[in-house]
């Protein structure tokens, strides 16, 4: 390393300088609740009391809904990568569209497998360079057990994109409808 390099990345050798401590703040009375309006200031007891402090099984139970639903966010933009990723690839004719009808509901499904069938019909023989990759997923919940999903897949010419609508039926995960960009 060059010694301009040094002096450039550490602080030069000198006296600090230290900033005054600020003034201490006034007694209660003249900014309390006086001040903001309020004629009764409350009672007075410290912020860390007992009296203060949330109910302890309502802060378990919030920590693991949240919880729970981190953990199904990133379960709905699993799904909404590898759906997306086979989609693409049953357009471009590397995967067989039936292997679909685990994800999709039946109009969703029907209308992928015409979409792959009219995409193979264009150009039957075009072969990929490289295989699709998914770059990424996002989610946000729509309503109770519906949630919305945007993908986007790396060709070797372009990136596309998808919008999901997910769905819980039973206990699965559908995609309801879907838009191919």
């Amino acid at each position: 390393m060059s010694p301009t390099h040094l002096t450039a990345t550490h602080r030069p050798s000198g006296p600090l300088t230290v900033s005054t401590v600020p003034p201490a703040l006034p007694p209660r009375s003249a900014h309390g609740a006086r001040a903001a309006g309020r004629s009764d200031p409350g009672p007075s007891r410290p912020a860390w009391s007992p009296g203060s402090q949330p109910d302890q099984a309502s802060t378990t139970s919030q920590r693991a809904l949240a919880e729970r639903r981190r953990e199904e966010e990133r379960h709905i933009r699993s799904l909404a990568r590898i759906v997306a990723l086979a989609c693409v690839e049953a357009e471009l004719g590397l995967r067989p569209a039936r292997q679909l009808s685990a994800w999709l509901d039946l109009p969703t499904y029907g209308k992928m497998t015409r979409r792959a069938e009219l995409a193979r019909r264009v150009r039957p023989d075009r072969g990929v360079a490289g295989a699709p990759q998914a770059l990424g997923s996002r989610c946000c919940p729509a309503g109770d057990g519906v949630y919305e999903a945007s993908a986007t897949i790396q060709l070797p010419d372009r990136v596309r994109a998808m919008a999901l609508r997910i769905e819980r039926h039973r206990d699965r995960w559908k995609v309801t409808a879907l838009e191919l960009g």
